[in-house]
């Protein structure tokens, strides 16, 4: 049995189709439909009921799946181990952030690299939440700050801050003093992200106000931090944010007062925990003590 046929099988029993499989795959339809049945032959057992119009598994094929999923996550994690202990030779680190941890972690970070280990290679990676997870689980990133705590027996997290969540606009949207109702929002243009720019930050949202309830010229969608900022800045609509990019939003931008408390956003730092990365160890531990915390709330300040 090849983690071929396994991964075949997993994208059949997904799909539900072998031909949405064969295309998602990049196969022959023909050619998937024989890596099942030499599957199927090896195992011993039918998989599969094909004499519905849907493919589904059967019994046998149910209780296949769980553990055909678990062998193709078994071999990811063996090649990102193995890629790590390659990186581990080189003296080096990779680091992903999103911008809140390189305004407040990432010159503290830098400082005590070069105090410590100055002949260290440092790789930093300004990525999305999403695509540092995926990084880090191939081996291609040794540590995260990411909105995330990843739950996985490999992976331990640090929770290092959270941070207030506000509605702002500019002085002229919202004069006077009055707490803002989110429900008028309905009636008001929202600039928000995009959810694959920021998932954490749209899914605290939506869940205030969701966001199919607005018209589609009500809402201007953002992809990054400049985009938010500047069209903000310039009186395009109301917006939520977090604490830190305060600081960045003109004067006449005003933290409006809401009839509902707004959710908070944390921040972890995420790492493999068998990484024998010295780099690494050196900076979760300061994490884990809050000394490079400490540090970012003193410049903070």
């Amino acid at each position: 049995m090849e983690l071929r046929h396994l991964r075949y099988f997993v994208t059949v029993a997904q799909e539900q189709s072998f031909t949405k499989a064969a295309e998602k795959l990049f196969t022959a339809q023909p050619s998937l439909s024989q890596q099942i049945k030499d599957l199927e032959h090896e195992v011993g057992l039918v998989l599969f009921d094909r004499s519905a119009r849907k493919v589904r598994l059967t019994q046998e094929g149910e209780a296949f799946l769980p553990h055909a999923m678990n062998a193709l996550e078994s071999a990811k994690l063996a090649v990102a181990a193995a890629h790590q202990a390659a990186q581990q030779k080189k003296n080096q680190i990779h680091i992903g952030f999103l911008n809140v941890a390189e305004i407040k972690l990432m010159p503290n970070i830098l400082e005590q690299l070069k105090q410590n280990i100055p002949d260290v290679k440092i790789h930093l990676h300004s990525l999305t939440c999403l695509e540092q997870i995926q990084a880090l689980k191939n081996a291609e990133l040794d540590l995260t700050f990411t909105r995330y705590a990843l739950q996985h027996s490999d992976y331990e997290n640090i929770h290092l801050m959270n941070e207030q969540i506000y509605l702002v606009a500019l002085q002229g949207l919202h004069p006077s003093e009055r707490v803002f109702k989110l429900q008028e929002l309905k009636n008001q243009t929202v600039i928000m992200c995009e959810k694959n720019a920021s998932p954490v930050f749209y899914d605290k949202l939506n869940a205030l106000i969701p966001f199919t309830q607005q018209a589609d010229d009500q809402i201007l969608w953002v992809t990054n931090v400049l985009q938010h900022i500047n069209l903000i800045n310039m009186g395009m609509g109301f917006s939520f944010v977090p604490e830190y990019l305060l600081k960045f939003l003109n004067p006449q931008v005003k933290i409006i007062q809401t009839d509902q408390k707004l959710p908070q956003l944390g921040l972890y730092a995420t790492y493999a925990k068998h990484s024998q990365n010295s780099a690494l160890a050196m900076i979760t531990q300061a994490l884990a003590d809050d000394h490079l915390i400490e540090i970012a709330e003193e410049i903070s300040c």
